[in-house]
């Protein structure tokens, strides 16, 4: 047989070997070739000869290719890629690991603390298709809300695994985002964390919008969020969030970006939540003797300087007031930034300086950064922030916290914490 015939058989049948995903296929179809009479059995040992060349060939290829890949993080012609399931494929995969020492110091009473702690989050993000993502993520801690944080103690206690995020995202189009299940807050936030803690993920539905027009960038937030359910009771507690917004260039390198946020609560007067700080205003039973429904306005002003030194500074501030109740119902952080935007690589820096007041009602206390006073309402706090990108995508944090009560015993609270934080 021609030396032309027998690479075409070869190739065919490696095609088919391919198709068919299995080892012992090509032995098999070659054998009852030549059992036949199809083949002789010099031919069908060039055949496999060959076979097995262009598979080693190909299999090299593959993994230089997929190298490459990993290096890079651009797609690679995987040679069984039709056999890994689609939904693999789709799947993106982000997260977090941070390692903190972190020192508590109270006064009036036994709360001089020290202790190690550590965070891991881990997120992926299927596409379904052009519009629908499902996300899910899972993180440490137990179920408090406002905490990812493990200690180390219990003298090597194994701890648990949570559920942080479960949701599915429709964009049917690029201006227009809809999401339900539980997700990460879509709010702007300017300064970070004063009304809600950081590793909150409210749960409900969000619509998110976002349009440039005229060189102006609009955008809204809003949400229906639920925060809690009984059994047989049609009045669970839920929250409806509506923020409003733009962003305007000021300039080629500065600009000023301002929000109006409306929260309204249902059910929350005479009832109760686990995660309760306990600093709002109760009734004999224990149950919140206000509503919280409040308007909030945000505001922050940033420029890129074209210093080597410092290419980037901010001034923020936000107000709220709680317009359910006439007293002890307001509160505000008033700060700036300045350093890098993201500390993403190395030698990237930056540092955030705020001061932030909440009065005893201004705020529902199950939502405020746990890190100021534990998170409660009828404080105030000086917060000092500090990041140093050590490598690219590893950096090395500093934070500070001074609080103090507002109204009664004033027992300050200070809260040191260092961070090694990679991310992946």
């Amino acid at each position: 047989m021609k030396r032309g015939a027998i690479l075409l058989i070869a190739m065919v049948l490696l095609f088919m070997w391919q198709a068919q995903a299995m080892a012992g296929e090509m032995d098999i179809l070659v054998r009852k070739l030549v059992e036949h009479g199809v083949l002789s059995q010099q031919d069908a040992d060039e055949i496999l000869q060959e076979t097995r060349v262009e598979a080693e060939k190909e299999r090299q290829k593959t993994i230089a290719a997929t190298r490459e890949a990993l290096m890079t993080g651009e797609d690679a012609p995987f040679m069984l890629a039709e056999s890994i399931p689609s939904f693999i494929r789709n799947t993106k995969i982000k997260g977090d690991f941070r390692l903190r020492y972190q020192h508590n110091d109270r006064e009036g009473g036994n709360n001089n603390r020290n202790r190690g702690r550590y965070r891991l989050r881990v997120s992926f993000v299927t596409k379904i298709n052009e519009k629908v993502d499902v996300g899910f993520g899972f993180a440490t801690g137990n179920g408090n809300p406002r905490s990812a944080n493990e200690d180390m103690n219990n003298t090597f206690e194994n701890p648990g695994i949570r559920l942080d995020l479960s949701y599915v995202s429709y964009k049917p189009f690029d201006w227009l985002t809809l999401v339900g299940g539980k997700f990460e807050n879509p709010l702007w936030l300017p300064g970070g964390s004063f009304l809600w803690d950081s590793d909150i993920r409210p749960e409900g539905v969000s619509v998110s919008m976002n349009r440039t027009v005229g060189g102006v960038e609009f955008f809204m937030n809003n949400g229906f969020w639920i925060l809690g359910e009984f059994k047989d009771d049609s009045d669970d507690p839920v929250m409806w969030v509506l923020q409003p917004g733009y962003k305007v260039k000021l300039g080629n390198n500065a600009y000023f970006k301002n929000a109006l946020t409306v929260y309204q609560f249902s059910n929350v007067k005479g009832n109760d939540f686990e995660y309760s700080s306990g600093s709002n205003t109760r009734n004999p039973d224990n149950t919140y003797a206000k509503d919280y429904d409040a308007w909030v306005v945000s505001g922050e002003l940033g420029c890129k300087t074209g210093l080597a030194l410092i290419p980037f500074a901010a001034l923020y501030s936000e107000y709220i007031n709680n317009t359910s109740t006439s007293s002890k119902n307001s509160g505000y952080i008033a700060g700036f930034k300045f350093g890098h935007e993201k500390v993403s690589t190395k030698r990237q820096w930056k540092v955030n300086v705020h001061y932030q007041r909440l009065e005893k009602d201004a705020w529902l206390d199950t939502f405020p950064d746990a890190d100021a006073y534990s998170g409660q309402t009828n404080t105030e706090s000086y917060v000092v922030k500090t990041s140093y990108g050590l490598m690219d995508k590893i950096s090395l944090g500093a934070n500070y916290y001074h609080s103090r009560p507002l109204t009664g015993p004033s027992d300050d609270d200070d809260v040191f914490q260092l961070d090694l934080l990679i991310k992946f």
